[in-house]
């Protein structure tokens, strides 16, 4: 009965050794902190052994393996004998009966061992970390504390075995993530019903920012609404009605000569008796220029803190290449939007037969956070990138484009730039055929 009882305890131990292990590995210490206030002494335990954490794994394989050599070393002959004396009872022959005995132990002991000491502790573990944790922290931190000296020689040892192999060990584990590692977190949250539809658009909005350049978020200067420095106020409150713009780039002697940025209410608060008089150079801002190649991030925070709504783009040669509004950049953040003097983009358009037609100026990642489509990918960045470089050539209304997944068909075609595009999918086990010229 004595062997029994230390044997459950034994089973017990390691139970609580491998509970502990997993505990600490799968814990996370953001979450423990945020549990401080319910269980202040045990979560301050348990962060201060996360902190430790090579310390606390040397010490819980310390505890595995003496709980299982114990459990060897008492339970298994233990077993053996109940069993010999039942098979003896049995008529068992003698010769066969130890053997047997032995064997029918041993896979009884491996199995407890496995099942209760391994495995469902260590289920419990990984299930319900910062829980599992909490509870053990006392009793494994006063073990660690009294064999806290053959600890270290332990975990000294380790790590020099560790570095022989060019790995250099840590005391904690990180628990910090890039921006594309949250992204697959969030993702994977909203995935598995964790985190609302809108709350996982947004926060996947809020983490591609970073990725994205100021290219990818301008008006082209093919869009860009832009007056000369010569224009009268008659001209200017034209343009500024026409076009629902309330800041409008001012230029001199060409394009890309940009004075900088002219604000409606301005021409407003020109005196009566200077209208005659006044033009769009002696009403101009300086504007913030910003390279294209640039992070709309950084952008953002430059327009925030300078108090500007609109920065010029230009590439590495000095050449305007478009603007960015303040409105562009919060939309990446939270969506289209609009406002009193917005015109709606209409960027995506979904069809009845299940197609859409988009933008040329659509990028691939609106076109998957809209549709879930993700496009083959490439170093163009934007559907009309991707068109041009399939064929090589500016394309003709009604010509298409043959995808693995989609066929896409040009709707319209202004000034050389591809407009609109429409986006079919194609049918299962359907062959992409090559671009064909579709024009009447």
């Amino acid at each position: 009965m004595t062997a029994a009882l230390v044997a459950v305890g034994l089973l017990a131990a390691n139970a609580f050794f491998v509970a502990a292990e997993f505990a600490f590995v799968a814990a996370r210490r953001a979450r423990l902190e945020a549990l401080a206030e319910e269980r202040p002494r045990a979560a301050r335990s348990a962060v201060s052994g996360v902190r430790e954490l090579s310390l606390m794994l040397a010490g819980s394989q310390l505890g595995i393996t003496m709980a299982s050599l114990g459990l060897g070393l008492v339970a298994e002959p233990a077993v053996a004998r109940w069993l010999e004396l039942g098979l003896g009872l049995a008529g068992v022959p003698e010769a066969v009966r130890h053997a047997l005995a032995f064997a029918i132990a041993l896979a009884i002991v491996v199995f407890l061992h496995m099942v209760v000491g391994e495995m469902a502790p260590k289920s419990a573990a990984i299930a319900a970390p910062e829980r599992v944790l909490l509870g053990l922290t006392f009793p494994f931190r006063a073990f660690t504390t009294v064999t806290r000296p053959l600890i270290r020689v332990l975990n000294v040892t380790a790590n020099a075995v560790v570095r022989l192999v060019g790995i250099q060990p840590v005391d904690e584990r990180a628990t910090v993530h890039d921006p594309r590692q949250l992204l697959r977190i969030v993702a994977e949250s909203g995935q598995g019903g964790r985190l609302p539809e809108d709350q996982r658009r947004l926060l996947q909005r809020v983490l591609s920012l970073t990725d994205l350049d100021v290219e990818a978020t301008m008006v082209p200067r093919p869009d860009v609404v832009a007056i000369p420095a010569s224009a009268d106020v008659e001209a200017i409150e034209r343009i500024a009605c026409g076009t629902g713009r309330s800041r409008i780039p001012v230029y001199g002697e060409h394009d890309d000569d940009v004075l900088g940025v002219l604000h409606v209410k301005d021409v407003l608060s020109v005196p009566a008796d200077r209208r005659d008089q006044a033009t769009a150079g002696d009403l101009v801002r300086p504007a913030l220029v910003t390279p294209e190649s640039g992070s709309a991030e950084e952008l953002l925070w430059r327009m925030r803190g300078g108090g500007t709504n609109l920065a010029i783009v230009i590439d590495e040669h000095g050449a305007v290449t478009g603007l960015v509004t303040l409105e562009d950049l919060l939309e990446e953040l939270i969506g289209e939007f609009e406002d009193e003097s917005d015109v709606r983009r209409g960027l995506v358009r979904r069809l009845p037969d299940g197609s859409v037609v988009v933008a040329g100026s659509l990028r691939p990642d609106q076109l998957e956070a809209e549709t879930g489509w993700r496009l083959p990918g490439g170093r163009w960045k934007t559907v009309a990138g991707l068109v041009l470089a399939r064929v090589g050539r500016v394309p003709e209304r009604g010509e298409r484009v043959e995808l693995e997944q989609w066929s896409l068909t040009i709707e319209r075609v202004a000034d050389r730039r591809i407009a609109r595009v429409r986006i079919t999918p194609r049918p299962q086990g359907d062959t992409p055929a090559p671009a064909s010229n579709g024009s009447p």
